[in-house]
């Protein structure tokens, strides 16, 4: 049996209408919406529950309803709770949102129920919102993710409650900030409006003053058809004005209107509601007004809810002001449609970054968990080159890989959650998310030996390795083997080249039938990690895997011989043939970079921001949500501020400098490297082990300096979820003003799933830095960019997961292993 080494390449494409709606109007599918009034005001009731797919208890702890000790909430009890509630009552309505949940419910019931739920979303009474697997975040998922995630979700619709099941809302209530790119994948889905509670305070204050709760957005800078119709809550997030929950957890007086009671209460209920109405309706553009009926794993207990709302509801029959009614998210937007008679007000970027008082900036889980975030992307990757595969193969073979593949699609689907890729869970259920990711990836690896044999047509039988650990420089499969195969795949529709390094043994190399390739040794002996049976290699084999066919793939066969290399006699004897990058000789930092028949002065350090405690007078502290260092926001030097030059090679493959930081601030280390021909350099990164002796939380962060020849106008950009750029201004917003003053630096921090970008427009000149995950990133100064990299924190920002940012492996704070690409070129051409 050959062994064989599976590689997948991490590639991801990175690189008022005026204000109107859709002109053919809302499509409302099966819904059967209750009558609105012309000379009243709708008040447009929305029953629903929000079921976070993971956050304090893990996702199945959530569905069952265990680890009561962290939190009272069984999703599968709500599902049958509501579906019971609406047997009863066929006035009621409900939304269900998290296909994942929806989906474990359904498989477990008979066919008897399953009819009789397929009979309420028939009917109008259920309605299905938003469709996707969980409810994504919007700052760190990449877009083809978010596709995935919906794809999955709405299948999984489809097949089970069929057509008129099929969402046409979105309903993104909790994500902290909303992506332009979300609202144009929404729109290119045929979705018809977006609904969400969370955005910036003084933006909400501000679009409160202009009647803009509903408005317009265009999703793309780029397509025609990208508007969608936006709708933001009036309450406090997405939970019923005060004194109206209903729900066991609530504590509001329920509804008595028995007027022989003596706690009677219905019309000093009624005249409360009006007043908040008449408030609400200053905020709209229409007399519709959207209340949201839910919160956090409500309805658990469905009949209270309902029986309150029908009692509320039927207050304000005859009432002269008022109609409330029970209603969907697809039924307000087609009565704001019927009447509306005036543009909206159009909104053309996104709603970063995201906070809820001056000080409270959520811009640090734009880094989070950095090690999540980038496992994540090779899930990704994994699906998509599975996916394939597994298509392909289908044509050789009658056997069915559902199963497993099925196993990865929902786990990628449950790790865009916004609490998930964005770090901000409970360390035991970013514990299980791991989890789950790395079973799944064991699973589809089992069938992927068969498949390669087969579409290769070969009697090789491939036993498969996927070496998740090479970053940490293990790879039992090529530091064992003196024969292996390398099986690299390209799941892009066109041909790529690909630079391979594998944890191997001292020796000579044969690749294919003469290969170049590059022995390096590792930059570190990875002493902190302790894995029975495993130990860290010393060495790197470095190749090109070039023209690798599109949704194809190439296999090099490797063996090694004997003989020992010596590499005393060559580490500095070549190094003059670097030709992409300089050194600075006297801190062996990089100076400057030769790149794309442009020559740039470019350095780059690594600083830390000292995270605010929370002992401040505002009670606001960094956690893993909230980015806030101690004032005045400077970023600090790593000290002692000494770079070794352990290593400097340029071989047959690529050029390399190995830098270490000596500091007790942290462990710091870092290639810079270029491969030959190639117009991009690497920075190799790993910080670990952030010191906390002094009792105060860390976040550390790359900064890339540009001469001050360059000129960006303190404007940058970031991408949108892997795609389009957005243009971003030092303290400016592009639609309300805020006070910089107030977080210099946190307020100026923005989402980067895949990239940052100045620009001089007078010289031409364009610097971009691409990631290998979501990072928060900035340009604070002229001709400055910096990228969070790392966070170690020892105070939560009590946004509700109630604890410290402290992640420890084999007992040391975690380390974290990540690559920045810097590219350089004309503006114009890029």
């Amino acid at each position: 049996m050959m062994r064989c080494l599976l590689l997948f390449l991490v590639l991801t494409v990175s690189g008022v209408l005026s204000g109107t709606l859709k002109n053919d109007g809302y499509q409302v599918g099966c819904v059967k919406c209750h009558p609105v009034a012309k000379d009243k005001i709708n008040v447009h009731l929305i029953p629903h529950s929000h079921d976070d797919v993971g956050w304090l208890k893990t996702v199945d702890q959530y569905y069952y309803g265990m680890n009561t000790s962290i939190q009272q909430a069984g999703v599968q009890y709500i599902i049958t709770s509501v579906f019971e509630a609406l047997l009863d009552n066929e006035d009621r309505r409900y939304i269900q949102v998290e296909t994942a949940y929806f989906w474990n419910w359904w498989k477990h019931q008979s066919p008897e129920v399953r009819k009789l739920y397929k009979g309420l979303v028939d009917k109008g009474q259920i309605e299905m919102v938003n469709g996707a697997w969980s409810m994504n975040d919007e700052a760190c998922s990449n877009y083809q993710s978010t596709i995935d995630q919906f794809t999955w979700g709405l299948r999984t619709i489809d097949e089970t409650v069929g057509e008129c099941g099929i969402p046409t809302v979105g309903w993104q209530i909790d994500p902290f900030g909303h992506s332009r790119e979300q609202a144009s994948l929404l729109s290119q889905m045929g979705y018809d409006g977006v609904m969400f509670a969370r955005l910036d305070h003084d933006d909400k204050t501000n679009r409160m003053s202009k009647s803009a709760l509903d408005f317009a957005w265009q999703g793309s800078a780029n397509l025609d058809e990208s508007t969608i119709f936006g709708s933001i809550f009036p309450t406090s997030l997405y939970f019923p004005p005060d004194g109206f929950c209903w729900d066991y957890k609530c504590t509001d007086d329920t509804i008595d209107d028995n007027t022989k009671s003596a706690d009677y209460n219905i019309d000093v209920i009624k005249e409360k509601f009006t007043k908040l109405i008449e408030t609400y309706e200053k905020y709209f553009p229409t007399k519709n007004i959207i209340i949201p009926m839910g919160g956090d794993f409500h309805y658990e207990s469905a009949e209270k809810n309902y029986i309150n709302m029908d009692r509320f509801i039927r207050a304000f029959q005859n009432d002269t002001n008022l109609n409330v009614i029970y209603s969907t998210p697809s039924c307000y937007l087609k009565a704001v449609n019927d009447v509306l008679d005036k543009d909206l007000i159009l909104k053309t970027d996104d709603f970063f970054p995201y906070s809820d008082s001056n000080h409270s900036f959520w811009t640090g889980y734009y880094s989070s968990r950095p090690n999540s975030k980038r496992f994540e992307r090779v899930g990704h990757n994994y699906l998509q080159a599975t996916k394939q595969l597994f298509a392909q193969n289908s044509y050789n073979t009658s056997r069915n890989y559902d199963e497993n593949l099925r196993y990865l699609r929902e786990i990628m689907g449950v790790m865009q959650h916004h609490d998930a890729i964005t770090g901000t869970e409970k360390q035991h259920v970013a514990n299980d998310y791991v989890r789950g990711i790395h079973r799944a990836i064991t699973e589809v690896e089992k069938e992927m030996g068969e498949v390669f044999d087969e579409l290769l047509n070969t009697d090789l039988k491939l036993e498969l390795a996927s070496c998740l650990l090479t970053n940490v420089s293990i790879c039992k499969v090529s530091q064992e083997s003196n024969t292996f195969v390398v099986g690299v795949y390209n799941p892009l529709g066109w041909s790529v080249t690909h630079y391979i390094r594998l944890p191997v043994e001292d020796g000579d190399y044969m690749i294919n039938e003469g290969e170049l390739y590059d022995l390096i040794p590792t930059i570190s002996n990875f002493s902190h990690v302790k894995i029975k049976g495993e130990t860290p290699s010393a060495f790197e084999l470095v190749f090109a895997a070039k023209d690798i066919p599109p949704m194809g793939f190439k296999l090099y066969y490797i063996q090694k011989t004997n003989k020992t290399r010596d590499f005393t006699q060559e580490d500095e004897s070549d190094f003059d043939d670097i030709t992409a990058f300089v050194m600075d000789d006297n801190n062996n930092t990089i100076k400057s970079v030769i790149l794309n028949d442009l020559n740039l002065d470019i350095s780059q350090n690594f600083y830390y921001y000292v995270s605010e405690d929370g002992t401040n007078s505002s009670g606001v502290a960094s956690g893993a949500y909230i980015f806030r260092p101690v004032a005045p926001g400077t970023a600090i030097p790593v000290s002692p501020a000494t770079i070794n030059k352990i290593f400097q090679k340029s071989g047959k493959v690529v050029d390399e400098v190995h830098q270490v930081w000596t500091t007790t601030d942290a462990e710091i280390l870092q290639i810079i490297r270029h491969y030959k021909n190639e117009s991009y350099i690497e920075f190799d990164w790993i910080v670990g082990n952030i010191n906390i002796d002094d009792k105060k939380g860390k976040e550390f962060i790359s900064k890339y300096t540009i001469g001050s020849k360059f000129n960006n106008k303190n404007i940058f950009y970031t991408d949108s979820n892997g795609r389009e750029l957005i243009k971003r201004v030092k303290d400016q917003r592009s639609d309300y003003t805020y006070n910089p003053e107030v977080e210099t630096v946190s307020s100026n921090y923005y989402p980067v799933t895949s990239r940052i970008v100045l620009k001089d427009e007078d010289q031409d000149i364009e610097v971009a830095i691409l990631t290998d995950r979501s990072e928060g990133g900035s340009s604070l100064s002229q001709n400055e960019v910096e990228l969070m990299v790392h966070r170690r924190i020892l105070h939560d920002d009590h946004k509700g997961v109630n604890e410290n940012l402290n992640e420890i492996e084999f007992d040391k704070g975690v380390y974290v292993r990540g690559t920045h690409y810097l590219v350089i070129g004309k503006a114009k051409k890029s």
